[in-house]
């Protein structure tokens, strides 16, 4: 907890001395210290409530496709038996965009994008939704929303702290959305991420060479893919490094 307290202080403090031309008052800072630290010892399930309210303002603002079309009728089909994740329920939503994109959050709210599906098989769409339900299994999305919480109310000041869903105001909400979709993680969360939706797939009797093809997909989009393209390490490594866990069967 430490650590988070430290990089998102740090920002805010660096972000004061580059652009702040009014006087620091130094009792608010010293509070809003204090406060950082009650928010890095907010609970897992006041994150996932949070996580939930920001991903109902994301519906809000998105255009879901209804349950009755071909889009969200082929997505429950394809994931009509992954339910729940380490206790998690999963709840599934089509965005009816050309973007070629899918994420999950802390929550189990799993959205995929009208785009992708346009342009992957059915076996290659469980392998993006298995890589983006990976980083929930392991805990990824939640280490994110923590931080995002935390640069918010950074931001914000000390009054934008408070760990329940009901009391986040709709700009901290928009920011904890901005944050959940263009969330980074590290090479070694997007390898385990890869690992575990490619054991998702063999487990699950679906052609774990749809890993492959799927990424070699995105490699061809080159930057015109969106958002997968923009958050995720070099699809085109990813690819080889998927292949050779097939040729060799560690995976």
């Amino acid at each position: 907890m430490k650590k988070y307290i430290a990089v998102v202080l740090g920002c805010w403090l660096l972000a004061l001395g580059a652009g702040c031309v009014e006087q620091v008052n130094l009792a608010k800072v010293g509070g809003a210290v204090a406060d950082l630290g009650a928010a890095a010892t907010v609970d897992d399930e006041e994150l996932k409530e949070m996580s939930r309210a920001m991903r109902a303002r994301g519906d809000a603002q998105a255009k879901v496709a209804p349950a009755d079309s071909a889009y969200a009728k082929r997505l429950a089909r394809i994931m009509a038996d992954h339910t729940e994740v380490n206790g998690i329920p999963l709840n599934y939503k089509v965005y009816l965009t050309s973007d070629v994109n899918a994420n999950a959050s802390a929550d189990g709210s799993v959205r995929v994008y009208s785009g992708l599906m346009d342009l992957m098989t059915d076996d290659e769409i469980r392998y993006v939704l298995g890589h983006e339900i990976g980083h929930v299994a392991h805990g990824d999305t939640l280490k994110a929303m923590r931080v995002a919480y935390m640069g918010s109310a950074a931001r914000k000041g000390v009054g934008a702290l408070n760990p329940t869903a009901d009391a986040l105001s709709e700009s901290m909400l928009g920011d904890l959305l901005e944050a959940a979709l263009n969330a980074q993680f590290s090479q070694s969360q997007e390898n385990a991420a890869d690992d575990y939706s490619m054991q998702f797939l063999k487990s699950n009797g679906y052609q774990t060479r749809a890993a492959v093809t799927a990424l070699r997909k995105l490699e061809k989009l080159g930057g015109k893919g969106g958002g997968l393209l923009s958050s995720h390490p070099d699809s085109g490594k990813r690819a080889e490094r998927m292949e050779k866990a097939i040729q060799s069967s560690s995976i």
